[in-house]
């Protein structure tokens, strides 16, 4: 039970050497083999189909203080990514927020990047089948219910420096090049560095609209009962600093997107725009499984049916009143013949 909450802490990487998996002969592919959960009903990544999400009104994140100071991070290469951890010599307030549709304080518990071999690639999540360079996950935890949350980030990379334009983000690129400069300190599995982060900083400010759904740690043991958070707007980084990851560390480290089965994915924003009108017949069948989704349909029908309802019940009691109107006023020609 014990060595089940340490794994627990310290999210992503379980206590197993890293020899047991990994992102090449022992990849994805056959995690399952040696991890039951990794084929579970509820695994994350997956592919979000915009067309098929639901609007749900999820408050914003509150950010408490502390996210916004900086914070001094062990930053290391653990065998499968860089993983930074607050670290525990030094003196420093707990990192949390609250809100953001989660009941109660979570706590900052690590954050760690995924990327792939190139800027098409590497982000674990999907959106409508495409992908971009990378994904950041800020893992938080509520130590009162152990329940977990994963906030995800994309990351867009752009060889042409000229495509990326002075906006809000410059802060956070910034931020984000002292962390891709020290990777030349972690070439090798436990080498490790501290650097000093604003947390506020590393997530940039395009944090208003994002997805929402219930999956897993997207690595080994795959345990199922995560809150996933996924923004939709992405950091945009420059190619050069992404390539520092993949020459210094490792080529790629990511899972590529599980089936959805049954589950639902929430947006907190109220108009989807990202899909064209064909992508909706997606909604009522899973390529994946070749299962039709009933469940995923009836969730939609019973959703959009309350507006349906309405528009009907509006158009009925219009064409109530009007022949009301009618019929009163034939009433009121008869009387007024009659007393004439």
């Amino acid at each position: 039970m014990k060595t089940y909450g340490v794994c627990i802490i310290t999210i992503l990487f379980v206590c197993v050497s890293a020899n047991q998996w990994n992102y090449g002969h022992l990849g994805p592919d056959v995690w399952s083999e040696y991890y039951p959960l990794c084929a579970g009903k509820s695994q994350s990544p997956i592919n979000i189909l915009t067309a098929c999400t639901l609007y749900r009104d999820i408050k914003p994140f509150e950010f408490i203080s502390t996210h916004a100071t900086k914070n001094y991070f062990t930053v290391k290469n653990n065998g499968h990514t860089i993983i930074s951890i607050m670290n525990t010599a030094y003196e420093q307030l707990s990192v949390q927020l609250r809100g953001g549709g989660l009941n109660g304080t979570f706590d900052f518990v690590n954050f760690h990047l995924h990327w792939g071999e190139n800027y098409k690639s590497g982000s674990e999540h999907q959106v409508n089948g495409i992908k971009y360079a990378g994904e950041i996950h800020f893992v938080y935890k509520n130590h009162l219910t152990s329940q977990m949350a994963v906030l995800a980030l994309f990351m867009q990379s752009y060889g042409d420096h000229t495509k990326i334009i002075s906006d809000n983000n410059d802060q956070t690129r910034d931020e984000w090049q002292r962390y891709f400069d020290m990777t030349r300190l972690l070439r090798s599995e436990n080498d490790s560095v501290l650097l000093d982060l604003n947390v506020t900083s590393l997530m940039g400010e395009n944090l208003q609209d994002f997805w929402r759904y219930k999956g897993s740690l997207t690595t080994p043991p795959c345990t199922e009962g995560i809150i996933w958070t996924i923004f939709t707007q992405p950091i945009i980084f420059i190619e050069e600093q992404l390539k520092l990851l993949r020459d210094n560390v490792f080529f790629e480290d990511y899972r590529g997107p599980q089936p959805l089965y049954n589950r639902i994915v929430y947006r907190n924003f109220l108009h989807e725009t990202l899909s064209t009108i064909p992508d909706y017949n997606r909604c009522v069948f899973d390529f994946q499984n070749e299962t039709t989704v009933g469940k995923h349909f009836m969730f939609h029908l019973i959703y959009y049916s309350k507006y349906l309802f309405f528009l009907v019940f509006m158009i009925l009691n219009l064409i109530f009143m009007l022949i009301l109107f009618v019929f009163l006023k034939k009433r009121y020609l008869i009387w007024r013949k009659k007393f004439e």
